[in-house]
């Protein structure tokens, strides 16, 4: 049942406004001028406990988790040791946005230009820029390569040891690294010298807490006060003592993350499965209710929605809807290969229903042998219409880690890490996926014009083949992807390189196995599994379109390759284009079980996987148990943005519309059905995208609707499964409904919809992406 307390916190959450608050870039300006000519790890540990030890701290009234990232619920952090320029370059703009809009008053703004000078020229995005290639630059110039939050932020992306945590506290791993620094070297000592000040900073920050919410008793006298003044006081010192802390320790553990670092897509794992020992006792001894459990992780749920990100409105639309892809996920098979699902997994799919908002990007496992009662709970979830929970297939994702090398207890332990990356909780490094984005749309275009970008009219790899035949284009095509695959993985290296020094995360890291035995922080080798990926955007596009010269042109001979390309040019506008056009879309396209298409768009994915054994990351060979490159799909918002640049396509695409997301049909052009296009899906490589396949579809309310209906979708998810489909992720809402949004935003503000690989109050996208969530095919049964 949900509580009067938790409607009016959640109430809250949902008319919360944006706004920024300059106080950690205050302390932090403050602490480096007092550290300058130490280490920089040093450096970073002392400003993280100088802010924890002086920021404002409060309490959500009707919340019973407490913890807050800045001054103001909602409010974002500025992080001026990963950028600062276009802070300031954007300070009056920041309230003026389409979509992701922050408020500001100008005492935050005083403070943002205060500190500024003493950040210019010393960033992360400065040693950067300063390491960019001639290369890197001009593929960006073409539209082909983008850096985001690489170039300019920390890397979040990874998911504690929330077990171990849990059970050793804090004062036990500050014990550990005390002993550690008897037998290190130098750059391990400064490690272990900032794990030890970062960890007492966080004992301090609870303390904190506790003397506050004595003070809140003396004024209200709420029993409340008290039992978060026991708990906060002496929190961590020791293991989680009951459920409640549990619960409000791994809300902190995510918190203080995101002040140490400004990444994003810390997550929480397999909540139901590490918290839910400590509900088992408490239930036994007697002293803690279903109920309240309920109301207790309900309230932390909520509470996700307080916490905030800005990026440059550059990348904000890249990834739109304030996300912070902090993804918990239920469900799912052991290590010991037995079925997972407890009562905390029904107890999170409640809290996800009371919560219903964007964070947290709320997921689920299954498998061939989910009870029926979960699937159908989570299908319930669904069929509210926000888009939670996404669902992944447990069969293919560990196949697809273990053929990685994981061995096969932590394959089956995985959980999802930001949008649908995939990754061991724990013991992965930072960053499975969303390193540099790869524009393939771009890609193909370029191999159209022969090595010209039509655009920018930038010539980087020239080629003057004639693609006389199928092969011919295909081999320009493979040629290109590996050119340009090539520059990227430079990229990623050169922000790589930058984020070891600038990202240091004592904090965070020392929480990962393998970097306490190792002395180093995550970016310098301190995890057991290093793997990374790329975003790579529009492989149906590619597909659809390597099929319309394949049928129309090296087939049939109804055009020659420069029609197409012409027709192409001509954004289908003069009469012999739009009479190529019509041709074009009444062609199979991806999403159709159409066995000829569909091979194509394999073809194309293999194509890139074929390239990454020859790919290395910086941390191969120094200290990681496996390091190496794998694909994925996830791309959040960027097939909207990177369709900016893209011309028409060969598929009947126009200029400037958005690409394809992850694996998903181009939108629309799915006709067929549902299970046309989980068919269409299965026949992909999805075991080898090893770090996450996004598969988005959209239904209308009606096809959910009643348990008939019901009990067909949860069919289709068996199915799904049974087919090897990786993931896949649902919006249940009309055309009509977010039309009616669309024009009257002020009525919507509740409505959340599947962005990407991530949820998002609906008005505060940006229109254009909008209109690609309504572009979509509404599916029924």
């Amino acid at each position: 049942m949900e509580t009067n307390r938790t409607r009016q916190l959640r109430e809250k959450m949902v008319h919360r406004k944006a706004s920024i608050c300059s106080e950690r870039a205050v302390f932090y300006t403050k602490s480096f001028k007092q550290t300058e000519g130490q280490s920089y790890i040093l450096r970073k540990a002392k400003a993280f406990a100088y802010t924890l030890d002086h920021m404002t701290i409060y309490f959500e009234p009707d919340s019973l988790i407490f913890g807050n990232q800045a001054s103001r619920n909602f409010a974002a952090p500025i992080f001026p040791e990963y950028s600062i320029q276009w802070v300031i370059d954007e300070l009056d703009e920041f309230d003026k946005r389409e979509g992701d809009v922050f408020y500001i008053d100008e005492k935050t703004k005083d403070d943002l230009r205060a500190v500024a000078p003493y950040w210019l020229h010393h960033t992360h995005e400065d040693e950067v820029n300063r390491n960019l290639t001639k290369a890197i630059r001009l593929a960006e110039k073409q539209g082909v390569i983008h850096r985001g939050g690489i170039s300019m932020s920390g890397d979040g992306h990874i998911v504690p040891d929330h077990p171990t945590v849990l059970k050793r506290g804090f004062r036990s791993i500050i014990e550990e690294a005390q002993l550690r620094m008897k037998t290190a070297d130098e750059e391990q000592k400064n490690y272990y010298e900032a794990v030890i000040i970062s960890l007492e900073s966080a004992l301090r920050y609870f303390k904190r807490y506790g003397r506050l919410a004595r003070d809140m008793y003396q004024k209200e006298a709420d029993p409340k006060w008290l039992r978060i003044a026991d708990m906060a006081d002496t929190m961590m010192e020791q293991g989680a003592r009951s459920f409640y802390e549990a619960v409000e320790v791994t809300y902190m553990i995510h918190l203080l993350q995101m002040i140490e670092s400004n990444g994003h897509s810390f997550s929480y794992g397999r909540f139901d499965q590490y918290i839910e020992p400590y509900y088992e006792h408490d239930i036994k001894a007697g002293v803690l209710t279903q109920e309240e459990a309920q109301e207790i992780t309900s309230h932390m749920f909520i509470m996700n929605s307080s916490l905030n990100k800005i990026r440059p409105y550059g990348h904000t639309r890249y990834s739109q809807g304030y996300p912070l892809y902090s993804n918990l996920v239920v469900g799912g098979l052991t290590p010991e290969g037995k079925d997972g699902t407890n009562a905390m997994t029904y107890i999170c799919i409640e809290a996800m229903h009371q919560c219903g908002l964007a964070e947290p990007n709320f997921s689920a496992r299954y498998h061939e042998n989910s009870p029926q009662p979960y699937l159908e709970a989570c299908a319930k979830l669904i069929r509210t219409g926000h888009g939670m929970p996404s669902m992944f297939n447990d069969k293919t994702v560990i196949k697809g880690l273990m053929d990685l090398g994981i061995p096969q207890a932590d394959a089956y332990d995985y959980c999802p890490i930001g949008c649908v990356e995939t990754g061991v909780p724990g013991k992965y490094g930072h960053r499975a996926t969303g390193m540099t984005y790869v524009n393939w749309g771009k890609v193909f275009e370029i191999v159209m014009h022969h090595g010209t970008d039509p655009n920018s009219g930038i010539t980087m790899l020239s080629d003057d083949t004639e693609y006389k035949t199928y092969d011919d284009l295909w081999n320009a095509w493979k040629k290109y992807l590996k050119f340009y695959s090539d520059i990227s993985v430079e990229c990623d290296a050169i922000c790589d390189a930058s984020l070891a020094v600038y990202d240091a995360d004592p904090f965070a890291s020392c929480l990962i196995q393998n970097s306490m035995e190792q002395g180093k922080t995550l970016k310098n080798g301190g995890c057991l599994y290093d793997v990374i990926s790329q975003s790579n955007i529009g492989p149906s596009i590619v597909g659809n379109s390597l099929y319309t010269f394949k049928k129309l042109v090296y087939e049939s001979h109804r055009y020659t390759p420069a029609q197409i390309v012409a027709a192409c040019d001509a954004n289908w506008q003069d009469p012999e284009s739009k009479k190529i056009q019509n041709e074009i879309l009444r062609l199979p396209k991806f999403g159709n079980d159409d066995d000829e298409v569909d091979a194509i768009v394999k073809d194309v994915f293999n194509s890139y996987l074929e390239l990454l054994p020859g790919y290395s990351t910086l941390r191969k060979g120094k200290g990681p148990k496996v390091s190496c490159y794998t694909m994925s799909t996830s791309n959040i918002t960027s097939y909207v943005p990177n369709g900016f640049v893209v011309g028409a396509t060969p598929d009947g695409r126009i200029a400037g519309s958005p690409l394809n997301e992850g694996c998903s049909p181009t939108q629309g052009t799915d006709v067929n059905g549902p299970t046309a296009v989980i068919n269409s899906v299965s026949k992909l490589p999805n075991e080898k995208v090893g770090a996450g396949q996004l598969l988005n579809m959209r239904f209308s309310k009606d096809s959910l609707a009643g348990d008939e209906n019901l009990d067909r979708f949860v069919s289709f998810l068996k199915v799904s499964a049974k087919k090897g489909i990786y993931h896949n992720q649902f919006n249940v809402v009309s055309s009509q409904e977010l039309r009616q949004a669309q024009i009257h935003p002020e009525q919507y503000e509740d409505l959340i919809v599947r962005v990407a690989g991530y949820c998002a109050q609906f008005v505060s996208l940006m229109p254009q992406t909008q209109d690609a969530i309504i572009a979509r095919t509404e599916n029924t049964f």
